[in-house]
Parts: structure tokens; sequence; C-alpha cells
């Protein structure tokens, strides 16, 4: 392991050496084009161009220097040391794919949250645990508005996305928002049609009432899952949760977004890695799986055909 850190740290320093080097001459590039076009008397268009050719330099050294090469190896590297090698000995029959993701349209078919027009998705990960299916991933959606004069960026989601997949087979669709969680699809409205309109439900249960928001089309099944021992739970699980969240009862799958505005797992160029905090993050990804499960009793009887 120490010989591997020491050659994750030689290709980490070697990467940080060269973007440090690509971006001070983009910038300095970048300053000169900005004289040159004042000079010419082309303030307003020098300023776009200046941009642009400081971007273009800067991208030619990236390919030229091998930065691009030398960053994902070192990333490739760091994620099958610290990530992958952890998550095979916590779960059985694990695949992970640190460059993909979870499919647009299988979050889109869920119907419980809302999608932009930008998509992003990686660090996938599935596996078994107690006899049930999972699949993770790291997952950005995102609404880019341009007016023409001005554009910004709305963020829906920035956190990961969890499916848990059941042996048994049920159709339920219950919906449990945390009332932090932002950019949720409810399917509520009179414009829903009736066949899939969820309404909201109240339960006894006032503390989690302050922290969720319950929506389903069946009230048997949704009381048939939130029973007293699954709503304090859920309540625990929340309040120690980095990040706010949804879970989604659809069909035999339960789906969970965390958002927290950060992705996992990353390695950080100009970070020396720090093993101690390297290892606890990982667990921590790895607990959030460990934690619905048990915490759940995903894997017990109560979820069966009804």
């Amino acid at each position: 392991m120490e010989d591997s850190i020491l050659s994750l740290e030689k290709l980490r320093k070697k990467a940080a050496t060269l973007l440090i080097i690509i971006v001070t001459i983009s910038i300095a590039a970048t300053l000169i084009f900005l004289f040159v076009f004042s000079a010419l008397g082309m303030e307003r268009m020098g300023t776009y161009l200046s941009v642009l050719l400081g971007a273009g330099i800067g991208y030619l050294l990236s390919v030229v220097t091998g930065f691009f090469h030398i960053s994902e190896e070192y990333k490739a590297r760091f994620k099958a040391t610290f990530v992958e090698i952890p998550l095979r000995n916590t779960f059985s029959q694990v695949i992970y794919y640190a460059d993909q993701g979870i499919e647009e349209d299988v979050i889109k078919e869920t119907g419980i949250m809302s999608l932009g027009n930008r998509y992003t998705s990686n660090d996938y990960v599935r596996g078994y645990y107690k006899d049930v299916k999972f699949e993770r991933a790291d997952v950005k959606i995102q609404q880019h508005y341009n007016t023409g004069k001005s554009s910004y960026t709305v963020t829906y989601l920035h956190g990961r996305w969890l499916i848990f997949e059941f042996n048994k087979n049920f159709h339920f669709d219950l919906q449990i928002i945390g009332n932090e969680f932002p950019h949720s699809l409810k399917k509520n409205s009179i414009f829903t049609e009736s066949e899939e309109r969820r309404h909201r439900i109240q339960l006894e249960d006032i503390e989690f009432h302050e922290m969720f928001d319950v929506l389903c089309q069946n009230e048997h099944e949704a009381y048939y899952i939130l029973t007293p021992q699954f709503m304090s739970v859920l309540k625990d699980i929340n309040s120690t949760m980095d990040g706010s969240i949804m879970l989604g009862f659809i069909d035999n799958k339960l789906h969970v977004a965390i958002h927290n505005e950060k992705d996992s797992m990353e390695p950080r160029i100009f970070n020396s890695i720090n093993l101690s905090a390297v290892k606890e993050e990982v667990q921590q990804e790895i607990n959030v799986i460990l934690n619905i499960i048990d915490g759940l009793n995903l894997d017990r009887d109560i979820y069966e055909n009804r």
C-alpha cells in the first residue's frame, strides 16, 4: 500500500505542476491578447476573442503536455486502489465503473425528480448486500438558461442516486421528500392524469411530518410501509445524512436521492493523499448503503406482494 501511495503521489504532483504551468501560460496569453486588441480599438470584441484564444491555448497545452492523460490516469489508479477495493471487501458481486453512471432515463421513469437540460453521472457501483441488489452513482442534474444577453444555471440535484431492488414483487408508488430537498417532481397537480396522481397524506408522527412531505397514490400501501419503526429509523438517517434526502418506492424498487452539492470519492490534484481521510470518505459512502438496507430492514419479508 505504501508503494502505491508513493507512486500515486508522484503522478499527482506531475499533474498539479502541469496544470499550474498551463493555467499560468493561458492567463498570460489572455492578457497579451487583451492588450493587443485594446491597442487596435477592439475592446468589446477583443475581450471575447482574448478569452477564447487563451482558453484554446490552454486546451492545446493540455493535449501536448499530456495533462489530460496524466490526470485521468491518476484518477483511475486512485479509485482502483481506494474505492474499488473497499467496495469489494464489503459487498458481494460488485461491479464498479468510475466513468459510467445511472442512465438519465432510469431517473426520468421514476417520475419523482425534475430533470433539466444537463445531466451527468459517474462512479457507478452495483452489488449485493443481504440479498438486496443495489446500484449507486454520483448524479448532477441542471437546468441551463440562456436569454441571449445573459445565461445562468440552476442545479436540481448534485449528489448521489441509489436504487435498491427487492426479490419480492410489489407495486407501490410512494414518495417521501425531505423538507430541504429541492426540485422533486410530485405529480400531485390537477394536470396529472388521475391514475398517476399522487396526494399528500397525514401521519400521526408530528416530528416525521416536520422532516418529510409524503405523497402516494394509495394510502393503504403508504401506511403498510410507513410503520412507526420505519419512520423512526428514517428520521435517524435523515438527521445524520450528509445532505437532504428523497425516497421513492416505485414498483419493486426503492430510489434514494441525496442532494449534498458535491461529488463523492473524487481525488484532488492539489491535495496530498491523506490515507485516513480518504478511507473515512469512502467508508461514509459505504455506510449510506449499509444504513439504508440495515436501518430500513429492506431484506425483511415485509416487502412482499400484497
